[in-house]
C-alpha cells in the first residue's frame, strides 16, 4: 500500500484533459494507494480563472470529493514553516511538502524543481 500526496499540478493536468494524466489516475484508482491532497491544493484550484464558470468549479469539487483532503495542523504548520527557512520553498509548496512529510507519504509532481532540495520528503513523478 503507497500514501501518496498529489500536488496541484497533477490535479490540473487532469482537468487540462492531459492523456498522460486520465491515465495515471485511472491507474492510482486500480492501485492499492491512498491518496491525500492538502488543503493548499484546493486553495489552488479554486482560485484558477476557469472557476468562474459554476461548471468548472463542480468538476473540480467531484474530483478531489474522491481523495482525503488534509487540513493544514499545527504538525503541518511547523513542518512548512521549516522548509520555508531551510530551503526558501514557495509557501503553498512548503504546505503540500510538509503535507507529505506529516502523512509518511510520497509527493506526486512534475514540479521537480519547487522540491528537490527538500530531504525529508521523497518525491515521485508520475509521467
Amino acid at each position: 500500500m503507497n500514501n501518496l500526496v498529489l500536488d496541484t499540478d497533477i490535479f490540473i493536468d487532469l482537468l487540462r484533459g492531459f492523456e498522460k494524466a486520465k491515465k495515471y489516475f485511472e491507474e492510482l484508482n486500480r492501485e492499492d494507494n491512498i491518496i491525500y491532497y492538502s488543503a493548499v491544493t484546493e486553495v489552488e484550484l479554486i482560485s484558477g480563472k476557469e472557476c468562474n464558470k459554476i461548471e468548472k468549479k463542480a468538476e473540480i469539487v467531484e474530483i478531489l470529493s474522491q481523495f482525503s483532503k488534509i487540513p493544514v495542523d499545527n504538525r503541518i504548520a511547523v513542518k512548512a514553516g521549516d522548509f520555508r527557512r531551510e530551503y526558501g520553498t514557495a509557501f503553498a509548496d512548503a504546505v503540500i511538502a510538509a503535507t507529505a512529510f506529516v502523512m509518511k507519504a510520497n509527493l506526486i509532481s512534475r514540479n521537480i524543481d519547487d522540491y528537490r532540495k527538500i530531504e525529508e520528503i521523497t518525491l515521485r513523478v508520475p509521467y
